[in-house]
């Protein structure tokens, strides 16, 4: 009985990214594989930067492991600047950013289809450090605070923008950086507050983007991946949803990652399939990734 709830939850509320088993109808605060072949234990040299991460998703729901008749493609695009120093705090090089996501989303549910685009929730993050401990290794660490940005309706919560939820992001890195090879993780544990338009209060997160990627000719290539985890159930406190909350998400995914450096600009280029996928939105992700100094 629970289990057909679960199903009849998500085919009226269907997340709106790729997302967690989080509240239905809302974005994650990271799209998985955000940071993947970002150096990310490493901080840049001293000035101001920008990147843009633009990703293409196809994809089912996933109840449990079953596959249910929803499909969903989504178009993302994120658009972050940094500001990198050269100033310490414990040792370890200040940083900041700012992350702006805009999506569109493209839906069928047993053959009927709705689109929607729009700005989805920013993230701040307004300290990160990052320490050098051998030539080439470096590891960071920092907090980032996501806002109610994206519009969220109760009326319309089948596709929303955003989330109407404040997230705390904790995070880390490392990152070797040695003998041509950029080998790095991020880790990160996301804690939301609850919608207090749904009463809907979605349980701990983490997600780790992995690279493993090597200079090969002009080009960096290698395998990547990402493994997200949900860790703490939902609370559903109101009726909503029918009072029924979505199980527990798990995703891992692998895939291949190439680089290369144009002049300043770093562009890559990634492919990631969803090979464990547990109440979730999964399925298969492109990459198109830029990064450039605005300033030194």
């Amino acid at each position: 009985m629970k289990k057909s709830l679960t199903i009849a939850l998500a085919l009226i509320s269907i997340a709106s990214d790729k997302a967690a088993a989080t509240e239905p109808g809302v974005p994650p605060t990271m799209p998985s594989g955000a940071t993947i072949g970002v150096p990310i234990g490493a901080s840049p040299p001293p000035g101001f930067y920008f990147g843009s991460l633009n990703a293409y998703f196809d994809g089912d729901i996933y109840i449990g492991d079953d596959k249910v008749a929803i499909k969903k493609s989504l178009a993302i695009t994120v658009q972050q600047f940094q500001w990198a120093t050269d100033y310490e705090i414990l040792g370890g090089v200040y940083s900041a950013s700012a992350t702006i996501p805009w999506a569109y989303v493209d839906q069928t549910i047993f053959g009927d289809q709705g689109e929607r685009t729009g700005l989805s929730d920013i993230t701040l993050s307004p300290l990160r450090l990052s320490w050098t401990v051998a030539p080439g290794i470096f590891v960071s660490s920092g907090v980032a605070f996501t806002l109610p940005t994206g519009s969220f309706s109760t009326a319309t919560n089948a596709v929303n923008e955003g989330a109407n939820t404040f997230t705390t992001t904790l995070s880390s890195g490392f990152s070797f950086l040695r003998e041509g090879w950029n080998i790095s993780g991020d880790f990160n544990y996301f804690m939301h507050t609850t919608n207090n338009a749904t009463d809907y209060h979605s349980g701990d997160e983490f997600l780790v983007n992995w690279t493993a990627m090597k200079d090969v000719g002009i080009f960096k290539i290698g395998p990547v991946g990402y493994w997200r985890k949900q860790v703490e159930d939902d609370v559903n406190n109101g009726t909503f949803y029918g009072g029924v909350t979505n199980g527990r998400a798990e995703q891992v995914a692998f895939g291949i990652g190439l680089s290369k450096q144009f002049g300043s600009v770093t562009a890559s280029l990634n492919y990631l399939h969803d090979f464990k996928k547990e109440n979730s939105l999964s399925g298969d992700t492109i990459y198109v990734n830029f990064g450039m100094p605005l300033s030194f």
